[in-house]
This record gives structure tokens, sequence and C-alpha cells, in this order.
């Protein structure tokens, strides 16, 4: 009778544990196409609170509505062309963080994703832009 209990646990934590990196694949897969398309509305759907944004060497904490018309300047005078994650991770306190390439009509950036998981979702809390 124990074995059954315990297949039936460790069943029940795979399978959440399945269902959870699936929701979080799912939702880098949507910040990155956010990015890829320029679309800051859609990457601020990603924002609780205060987000810490880098572009080039500028550096500054904004509110949900601030970072959205930041990233939207951003997006407007260098229009992506393309954007393809390098490498994501997961830190040892449990955020996810992706780094990606973005290339843009005015120039190529190294780009970073920091990001806390909220039940399903991920909340962006910082972004970087760092020109190659």
């Amino acid at each position: 009778m124990k074995n059954k209990t315990l297949k039936a646990f460790a069943a029940t934590v795979a399978l959440w544990l399945l269902f959870t990196a699936n929701a979080t694949a799912q939702n880098f897969d949507n910040i990155a196409a956010a990015i890829r398309t320029g679309n800051a509305a859609v990457l601020a759907q990603s924002f609780q609170g205060n987000v810490e944004i880098t572009i080039k060497d500028a550096e500054s904490s904004y509110s949900k509505a601030q970072a959205e018309m930041v990233l939207k300047n951003f997006f407007a005078s260098h229009q992506p062309k393309s954007f393809a994650i390098a490498h994501q991770g997961t830190s040892p306190e449990g955020s996810k963080y992706f780094i990606g390439n973005l290339t843009t009509s005015s120039g190529n950036y190294r780009t970073y994703v920091y990001a806390k998981a909220n039940g399903n979702t991920l909340t962006i809390l910082e972004i970087r832009f760092e020109e190659q």
C-alpha cells in the first residue's frame, strides 16, 4: 500500500514540475516574441510594480506605465529585425533569466531579461539592451 501511495505522490510531483516548466517556457516564448516584434505593450503585461531598464549605458527604474513608454520609444528608433535566445536558466533563488541577441535597424544588442516566477507566470524585474 505504501508503495502505491509513494508512486502516486511521485507521479503528481512530476506532473506538477512538467506543467510549471511548460508554463515558464511559454512565458519566455511570449516575452521573446514581444521583443522580436518590438511590442512594448505585450512586454508590459509581464511587469508588476517597478522594472529596471538599461538601454546602452542608461539605467533606471520605471513604473509599469513608464517602462512601457521607454520600451516603445526604444523599439520605435531601433526597429527589431530578429531576436534569438542564446541562453536561459534559473538562478539559485529560483528566478528565471534569458540572454538573447537582438538585431535592429540601427545595430545589434545583447539582451538580458531577468524575471521572477509568480505562480504560473513570469514577472519581469529587469531588461537590459547592451550595444554590441
